[in-house]
C-alpha cells in the first residue's frame, strides 16, 4: 500500500484522528516535494477532501471549511488541465458539488448563515441535488426569499415526491393544499391513500384553520394503519397548542413521548405546558432524559429553563434560554423563555426586544402576542399595549382569547375599564369554557362592587370547572355578601387544590377572624338584652342600625 492507500484505509474505517495526523503530514510532503512521486494531483484533491473530513467529524469546522476550499482550488486545477491520468488504486473522485456542500455545513456550525447561502447559490441549477435545494429552501425563508425557497422546494419533491419536509415547507409558505398534492401523487405510491388526508391536514395547520386540521389529522391517528405514529400526533398536539386547547395539547405531548422517549420534535412546547400546569417533577424529569439524548440541541435546554423558572430560579432560566438560543437562533420558545424570566426580574427594557423578535419569526403565537402585551402594560405604555392586541385580533381571528386579551388591556387602564365588559361578554358567549375571560370579569365586576352578578358567574362556571382560583373569587365575594360559613367551605376547597397559595390562606384567616369578632359582638349583645331589654328592644329597630347597614353595603 502506498501513502495515499492508508490515508483512504483511514478514512474507511472512520478512524478520523489517525487521518487527521496522517493527512497533514502526506499534505506537507506533497507541498516540500513537488517533484516526488508521493501522490499525483488527483491522489492529492481526494487526500486532502478526506483530510476536511476528517477534521468536519472533529468539529473543527474552521479548519475544515479551509482544507475543503484547497480542495475545491484542485479541482480547478485537475479540471484546467484536464488531467487524464487515473490513480492506480480503484477509487472515485468526490464530486466538486459536495465538497461545496460540506463547506457549507462547516458554514451553518459556525452559524455564518449567509456565507452558507451564497456557497450554494454558487452551485448550477443543474447541478443541485434535492439536499442543496431544501438547504437553499430553508436559508431563503430565513432572509425573506419565499419565492426562491417556494421554487427549491418544488425541486426537491420533483426528484423526492415524498419529502414531507419540503411538503410542509411549501404550505408553511401559503402554497395550497391541493397544489402539494398535484405536485407529488403522481409519483407517491399507489398503497399511500394516507397521503392526501395528511396534506390536507398540513395544510389547514399552515392556514391557522386550526380545528379544521385537528378534524383532519384526528381521522388519520384513528385509522389503524397510522395509530400512534408520533409524526402524526407532533402536528396534531401543535395544532391543539396553537388552538389554545392546552390540556389536550399536553395529554397528546405526554403521549408521544410515551411512545417515543427519545422524540425531540416539540418537546419545547411540551416544556412550556408542564411549567405553566406547575408539573416541577415531570418537568425536571423531561429536561434530564433530552439532555441524556443531545445538548446540542435547544430543546434541553429550554427544558432545563422552564423547570428553574417554575422553581424560582430566574438567572439560570435566562442562561439556559441564551444557552439554546445560540444553539438555534431561529427558536421561538428560546426567546419567549428568556423575555419572560426577564420580565420576572422586572428587566421590562430588555424583555420587550425578545418578545418583538419572537413575534417576528412567529406571528401565529398567542404567547408572543402576550408577551409582548405584558411587556408594555409594565412601560405604562397602555396605547401601545392595545394596538399590539387588535394585531392580535386582526392576525389570530376573533376568538376568546384574542377578544379577552384585548379585553385585559382595557381593564387595566382605569379610564377605559367599562369598554372591556362587551369584549369580555363575546368571549364567553364564543367559549363559555375560557376561564380567563371570567376571572377578568369577575374582576370588573368587584371593582364594580357588583358582587351578586359575580357569584352568578362564578357559581355557573364551578359546574363544570374546578380550579383554585374559581373558588377563591367566589370565597372573596362571598365574604363581602356577609355570608362568611360559605366563604370559608370555598376557601377550604380552593387551599385543597392549590396548598401553597398564601393569598387563600390569608383570605380563609381573615373571614375566620371576621367571624370571632362577629360572635364576640353577638354574646356582648345577648348580655345587654338581659340588664336592658325595654331599652335595647327600641335600639335594635333604630335608624342607627338602618344607617350602619346601608354604610356597608352601598
Amino acid at each position: 500500500m502506498n501513502l495515499f492507500e492508508h490515508v483512504k484505509h483511514l478514512h474507511d474505517c472512520e478512524l478520523y484522528n489517525d487521518l487527521k495526523h496522517l493527512a497533514s503530514i502526506a499534505m506537507s510532503l506533497c507541498d516540500n516535494n513537488p517533484d516526488s512521486e508521493v501522490m499525483n494531483l488527483s491522489q492529492k484533491y481526494q487526500c486532502t477532501v478526506f483530510y476536511g473530513n476528517a477534521l468536519f467529524h472533529l468539529q473543527e469546522y474552521h479548519k475544515a471549511e479551509d482544507i475543503y476550499k484547497k480542495a475545491l482550488h484542485l479541482r480547478k486545477a485537475i479540471n484546467k488541465e484536464k488531467v487524464k491520468d487515473k490513480p492506480s488504486s480503484s477509487f472515485e473522485l468526490t464530486d466538486e458539488v459536495e465538497v461545496k456542500y460540506k463547506i457549507y455545513e462547516c458554514l451553518m456550525a459556525t452559524k455564518q448563515c449567509r456565507e452558507a447561502m451564497v456557497m450554494l447559490q454558487g452551485i448550477s441549477s443543474k447541478q443541485r441535488t434535492p439536499k442543496i435545494n431544501l438547504a437553499l429552501a430553508k436559508l431563503y425563508i430565513r432572509v425573506g426569499m419565499d419565492r426562491s425557497a417556494i421554487t427549491s422546494y418544488k425541486e426537491v419533491l420533483r426528484e423526492c415526491p415524498l419529502a414531507l419536509e419540503a411538503m410542509t415547507g411549501l404550505m408553511s409558505l401559503g402554497v395550497k393544499g391541493p397544489d402539494v398534492a398535484a405536485l407529488v401523487m403522481n409519483g407517491a405510491p399507489n398503497t399511500s391513500d394516507w397521503l392526501s388526508l395528511w396534506i390536507k391536514g398540513q395544510a389547514q395547520l399552515s392556514q391557522r384553520d386550526y380545528m379544521s386540521s385537528i378534524a383532519t389529522l384526528s381521522s388519520l391517528d384513528n385509522q389503524s394503519y397510522l395509530h400512534d405514529n408520533t409524526q402524526l400526533l407532533n402536528s396534531l398536539a401543535e395544532a391543539k397548542f396553537c388552538d389554545g386547547q392546552y390540556t389536550q395539547a399536553l395529554a397528546l405531548f405526554q403521549r408521544i413521548h410515551a411512545l417515543d422517549p427519545m422524540q425531540m420534535t416539540n418537546m419545547d412546547l411540551y416544556s412550556y405546558l408542564l411549567a405553566k400546569d406547575r408539573k416541577v417533577k415531570d418537568l425536571l424529569k423531561l429536561s434530564q432524559q433530552l439532555l441524556k439524548i443531545t445538548e446540542q440541541s435547544a430543546e434541553p435546554w429550554i427544558s432545563l429553563g422552564y423547570y428553574c423558572l417554575a422553581t424560582r430560579k430566574v438567572s439560570k432560566t435566562i442562561y439556559f434560554a441564551q444557552k439554546a438560543n445560540t444553539l438555534d437562533p431561529y427558536n421561538i420558545e428560546a426567546f419567549l423563555l428568556k423575555g419572560t424570566a426577564l420580565l420576572e426580574l422586572k428587566k421590562v427594557d430588555d424583555a420587550t426586544p425578545h418578545m418583538k423578535e419572537a413575534l417576528r419569526l412567529a406571528p401565529h403565537r398567542y404567547e408572543a402576542y402576550t408577551g409582548l402585551i405584558q411587556c408594555y402594560m409594565a412601560l405604562y405604555r397602555h396605547r401601545e399595549a392595545l394596538t399590539w392586541a387588535g394585531k392580535a385580533i386582526k392576525t389570530l381571528g376573533t376568538t376568546a382569547r384574542t377578544l379577552t386579551l384585548y379585553a385585559s388591556v382595557l381593564a387595566k387602564t382605569p379610564t377605559v375599564i367599562a369598554k372591556a365588559k362587551p369584549y369580555l361578554e363575546k368571549a364567553m358567549k364564543l367559549d363559555p369554557s375560557f376561564l380567563e375571560a371570567v376571572y377578568i370579569m369577575v374582576e370588573i365586576l368587584g371593582q364594580e362592587q357588583q358582587y351578586d352578578k359575580g357569584i352568578e358567574i362564578l357559581r355557573k362556571q364551578l359546574e363544570t370547572h374546578s380550579t383554585c382560583r374559581l373558588h377563591q373569587m367566589l370565597a372573596e365575594f362571598l365574604t363581602q355578601t356577609h355570608e362568611h360559613q360559605e366563604a370559608l367551605d370555598q376557601f377550604s376547597i380552593a387551599l385543597s387544590l392549590d396548598p401553597s397559595n398564601v393569598r387563600v390562606r390569608e383570605g380563609m384567616e381573615r373571614v375566620e377572624k371576621q367571624n370571632d369578632m362577629g360572635l364576640e359582638s353577638a354574646y356582648d349583645v345577648g348580655v345587654e338584652d338581659m340588664e336592658n331589654s325595654e331599652e335595647e328592644e327600641e335600639f335594635e329597630g333604630s335608624d342607627v342600625e338602618s344607617a350602619w347597614s346601608d354604610t356597608e353595603f352601598s
